[in-house]
């Protein structure tokens, strides 16, 4: 997913922002982004499934669960942004909304799993370092960009050109961080330090 995007953002850079050229590599490249962006999601969700192998019919639930309720949040800004989709602008306006769609239900999905199972159940082992860092910076990765097309459907096509920004600069520190953090030895998963159990024992002292 990172090479396809990594990519995808360098051929971005060439045409000026405002040009035809632009807009159509975005839009030929959209299809190809959408997927890798799913597959990734799916991946990650695969990846934390397989660290509690004795609750696998529980994790399928617990993984629907958590879409449906992103996909009802997801629906609130609905009607704010169904009025923008119309005229010329109606096929990338719809193009917007799915990517803002499938970003949020990624970033909401990662996210709502994660803080359960962070919160409840603990797996066999410790989950590897690698995982834990990309399931954060694929979560902040969908929220920036289900905020900036959320933003995007609100406002006139180039009016947000600073949010636009911005979100670019999250996404170049989280293309670093990815970089830095991961390594071969993140891969490892350790089993969990033994910890001593001392039981307690009410003494009765006689006088």
């Amino acid at each position: 997913m990172l090479a396809v995007l990594v990519a995808r953002d360098v051929a971005l850079a060439i045409p000026p922002y405002t040009s035809l050229a632009y807009t159509y590599i975005w839009g030929w490249t959209f299809p190809l982004v959408l997927g890798a962006q799913i597959w990734a999601g799916f991946e990650n969700l695969q990846c934390i499934g397989r660290l509690y192998p004795k609750i696998g019919n529980f994790a399928k639930r617990l993984f629907i669960v958590c879409f449906v309720i992103t996909v009802i949040g997801c629906c609130t800004g609905l009607p704010f942004e169904l009025h923008r989709i119309g005229g010329q602008e109606a096929l990338l306006r719809a193009l917007f909304l799915v990517q803002r769609w499938v970003d949020c239900w990624i970033a909401g999905t990662l996210i709502l799993v994660a803080l359960f199972f962070a919160r409840f159940p603990a797996p066999l082992k410790k989950p590897p370092r690698n995982l834990v860092v990309h399931t954060v910076l694929l979560s902040l990765y969908f929220t920036t960009y289900g905020l900036l097309y959320f933003v995007e459907n609100l406002a006139p096509l180039g009016a947000v050109e600073t949010a636009e920004q911005a979100q670019l600069s999250a996404i170049v520190m989280l293309y670093a961080v990815w970089a830095t953090l991961l390594s071969s030895d993140g891969q490892k998963s350790e089993a969990w330090p033994e910890i001593s159990v001392i039981v307690l024992e009410t003494v009765s002292l006689e006088k």
